[in-house]
């Protein structure tokens, strides 16, 4: 028997081709995640907070209080701090082991949407979706913040490709198990926030029941148990040392969020957020909606039911961010993909061709403006009085060339066999706008370096060499801690001391944080070393 028919060659090849789109699609996310800017800065809220509350935990050793300034704030769940110090117990603190953790996490879920759409919809449809995932600004833009969502929605996609896994009779339980666990760990990261979660499940657990049974898994139960063991020992352990303050304040909070809009943004907030974050994947996820209810794909309780009901259970709660339709965003993915490749389908056969035409030519539109204006930018910068405005040039230029692909494509493919070759380009060039816009967005440090010149202001002289050898107190009245030029001055203090409402309970000679409005209160001997944004650093006499 030859060589190269022999039952183990086979079986490589097989588990090699199988591996392959794995290997692409890390690839294609892998470059973008490890693309970033010379310098780097974090965002104050909720980015810097995590951080900092991470540093604390690392320098005290105390992995149960959730600290700022020495008080105790308990008014979250604490397990994106331990992400976050756990990356920095094996990396050191810094901006880029903050954001390792959530990092992770993308490339996970891009890896996840992938393996749920080969079982839900078509090897297909299941690249093409984990691939726009990769190409969705709002997205990765999440993907290098110090922050929970990611981080969840990768939970919540384990916990729906478990619950996949289980359907098979092979180690049922184990899966069911798995699946479980990942909703109390899903309760670690953002406490009840995965409650709608498990709500939007329900028509993919109750109205399919009868054929994937998970509602008689004894895995499933015990995997809830489990993964809740996590939270339970925190809550446990803080109730011990503060009482009911962190019960108080952690479910306080979640219950103020659901009743009040604190961000005012009105019930269609997401109708317009999502389609402008994502541009242009929503475009295409709507008629995929319809295409998906017409498919013959199974499971559609699961992959087109679950983002419609958690569309609206976000909807309908009141506190509304940028962040919360993270979630939905694979689900989003995978109907945009949908949609993708029927055009591909109708591009490759010829069928439809003013539908695809127009759709080349308006994409194709889109690019030429952003390509001229890119080229008018960087020849006259004057025109438009804005700050580093060649950044936003080089991202538009980039953006345009990459829709401008199709387009070309679609001119060199006259005949049905060059149509056929072709499709995949024709595709991809959807992809290689945003796909590009995100690399410059990264490499030109619009993304990742957020607030410079408050750390450029701590790194560099004069202040530099006061903060590095000395703890630096904080003098509070009128403007809180919770400040977000107060976060960001927290965490690039090297060595930042207590906080105060008197400057009297300092030692002489002490180094301190004031607000420029309470400098008044100060003894006039006091010494004014350095000003960033409306925080002074002063030495007392």
């Amino acid at each position: 028997m030859p060589f190269s028919s022999s039952p183990t060659t086979r079986q490589f090849s097989l588990r090699k081709s199988a591996l392959a789109p794995y290997l692409g699609l890390s690839l294609w996310v892998g470059i973008l995640l490890l693309l970033r800017g010379p310098l780097q800065s974090l965002m104050p809220h909720d980015e810097g907070w995590y951080a900092q509350q991470a540093r604390w935990i690392v320098e005290t050793g105390d992995w149960v209080t959730q600290p700022w300034w020495g008080a105790p704030v308990h008014d979250r769940m604490m397990g994106i701090q331990w992400l976050i110090a756990s990356s920095y117990k094996l990396f050191g603190v810094s901006e880029w082991s903050a954001r390792l953790p959530g990092a992770i996490a993308s490339w996970g879920a891009v890896m996840l949407t992938y393996a749920i759409g080969l079982r839900c919809l078509t090897p297909a449809i299941a690249l093409w979706g984990a691939a726009i995932l990769a190409a969705t600004p709002i997205w990765m833009q999440a993907s290098r913040l110090a922050i929970q969502d990611v981080p969840l929605t990768a939970l919540e996609l384990l916990g729906i490709w478990a619950l996949l896994q289980a359907e098979t009779q092979l180690q049922q339980r184990a899966w069911g198990f798995l699946a479980g666990c990942t909703v109390g760990l899903g309760f670690m990261l953002k406490s009840i926030m995965v409650i709608p979660v498990v709500m939007a499940l329900g028509p993919y657990l109750v109205l399919e029941h009868r054929r994937h049974r998970h509602l008689l898994n004894p895995g499933l139960y015990l995997g809830l148990v489990v993964g809740m063991v996590p939270a339970i020992a925190w809550l446990a352990l803080s109730v011990q040392r503060y009482g009911t303050l962190p019960l108080e304040r952690t479910f306080g909070l979640l219950v103020n969020l659901a009743q009040e809009d604190f961000h005012n943004v009105g019930p269609l907030y997401y109708f317009w957020n999502i389609p402008l974050n994502a541009f242009p994947w929503p475009l295409l996820a709507v008629p995929g909606v319809w295409l998906g209810w017409q498919s013959p794909y199974p499971r559609k309780a699961l992959w087109l039911g679950y983002p419609l009901v958690l569309f609206t259970l976000l909807t309908l709660f009141k506190t509304r961010t940028w962040y919360y339709p993270l979630q939905l965003l694979p689900f989003v993915a995978l109907l945009a993909a949908l949609t993708l490749t029927t055009l591909g389908s109708l591009y490759q056969t010829g069928r439809r061709r003013r539908l695809v035409a127009g759709l080349t030519y308006g994409l194709a539109s889109i690019g030429a403006v952003l390509v001229g204006a890119g080229i008018v930018v960087l020849l006259r910068p004057q025109w438009i009085a804005v700050a580093d405005l060649w950044r936003y040039a080089l991202l538009a230029i980039a953006a345009g060339l990459g829709w401008l692909v199709p387009l070309g494509v679609y001119w060199r493919s006259r005949t049905r066999s060059r149509r056929a070759e072709s499709a995949p380009l024709w595709q991809a060039g959807w992809l290689l706008g945003p796909w590009l816009a995100i690399a410059l967005l990264y490499t030109t440090g619009l993304w990742g370096n957020y607030n410079p010149d408050v750390k450029l202001a701590l790194t560099t002289p004069p202040l530099q060499a006061i903060v590095a050898d000395n703890p630096v107190h904080i003098i509070v009245n009128s403007i809180s801690l919770g400040d977000e030029d107060a976060v960001l001055i927290t965490f690039y203090t090297p060595q930042p001391g207590v906080a105060t409402d008197s400057w009297q309970t300092l030692a002489p000679g002490s180094y301190a944080w004031v607000a420029v409005p309470d400098l008044g209160t100060l003894p006039a001997e006091t010494v004014r070393l350095g000003q960033v944004r409306d925080w002074v650093l002063v030495q007392l006499p």
